[in-house]
């Protein structure tokens, strides 16, 4: 790899800043250069944690689709429920995404999600942070 991926975290809660903060030892392999979220206080943490410009700080997916592709995928750590209404927005705007499990919370959502990434080529990669937990 040349160039660390640009990743825009989208839903910058508790678990989505443990993936963040990887960036900040890993530097040479991924550097958060957006961030989406509700709060105004998480988005200017994130901010001056990863040092992200004015201009790459949303408080929705729709504004941040509103303008052109900036990085090469967005981490999804949004609450379970909105898991597949942000990520088909991503994905159609060209987005790889990293998704917290559950992926989806019902078959119809399930479904709509595959398409979606069938349809644009995309890819969903999602997260099952305790997969190897000793419990």
């Amino acid at each position: 790899m040349n160039q660390p991926l640009r990743i825009i975290v989208v839903g910058m809660g508790a678990r989505a800043m443990i993936y963040a903060r990887e960036a900040l030892l890993h530097p040479e392999l991924f550097l958060i250069t957006g961030v989406v979220d509700v709060s105004l206080n998480r988005i200017r943490t994130a901010q001056r944690l990863f040092r992200i410009p004015d201009d790459h700080c949303f408080t929705s997916v729709d504004e941040l689709t509103a303008v052109p592709r900036f990085a090469d995928a967005v981490i999804n750590g949004t609450m379970d429920p909105q898991h597949v209404s942000t990520t088909i927005p991503l994905l159609r705007h060209g987005y790889d995404v990293l998704l917290e499990k559950p992926f989806a919370v019902n078959q119809k959502e399930a479904d709509l999600l595959l398409h979606c990434a069938e349809e644009t080529g995309r890819i969903v990669m999602v997260c099952h942070v305790l997969r190897y937990a000793p419990f």
